[in-house]
């Protein structure tokens, strides 16, 4: 057998493992079919979605979570691949950030101060803080599957980055629930929910993602 007959032979014989990148998406894609079915068959859209879709607070929330999901996505691929640049996906991060606090501060702008209190502490926190981790509990495997094809320095960083990109997720589909639409709302609860699930992808992730 020649030499070269031999070396495709062995080619074929290997199996294609798809690259980070790929498995990724795969799992983005299955973490948001998860949440998804969890959603519709569980919880449901609120009674008044057909009003609330016209109103602008109800649809900024969504702009909120999903700039948090993409940008939590970039960092996590990033993160995946040893040596690849960090910092300007990391800074891509402050865009939810700064929109949440945007969004409140004209929050406390246009409303009386008496009102603010109220709108902050609404009556879905309970639900918001049990949802949120409930929904993302999926997500979060796909994704911790996903990162064991990669190689992350720092995997405890690398489970707490995934959970918050299923968080992320999560508190997308159930901002389509909560009644509760005031940025002062989300800036406060939101954020408390999806620090649980980055915490519980950080401790798994840890365990789970060493090399």
């Amino acid at each position: 057998m020649k030499t070269d007959d031999l070396i495709d032979l062995l080619v074929q014989d290997t199996p294609v493992r798809l690259n980070l990148d790929h498995i990724l998406a795969h799992a983005a894609i299955a973490a948001t079919l998860i949440a998804g079915i969890s959603f519709f068959s569980v919880i449901g859209l609120r009674d008044d979605i057909a009003t609330a879709i016209a109103t602008g607070r109800f649809l900024f929330k969504f702009v909120i979570t999903m700039s948090l999901a993409v940008t939590a996505g970039v960092v996590m691929r990033r993160i995946g691949k040893p040596g690849a640049p960090l910092k300007w996906a990391a800074i891509a991060l402050v865009t939810p950030v700064l929109l949440v606090l945007g969004s409140a501060a004209f929050e406390l702008i246009v409303m009386p101060p008496a009102t603010w209190m109220p709108r902050m502490m609404g009556h879905n926190s309970g639900l918001c803080l049990t949802i949120i981790p409930f929904l993302s509990f999926g997500p979060l495997a796909c994704f911790l599957y996903a990162l064991r094809y990669a190689a992350p320095v720092r995997p405890a960083l690398a489970g707490a980055v995934a959970g918050v990109a299923s968080a992320a997720i999560a508190a997308t589909f159930y901002a389509a629930n909560c009644d509760d639409d005031s940025p002062l709302f989300v800036m406060f609860w939101y954020p408390i929910a999806i620090s649980i699930v980055a915490a519980t992808g950080a401790l798994i992730g840890g365990k789970t993602l060493r090399w």
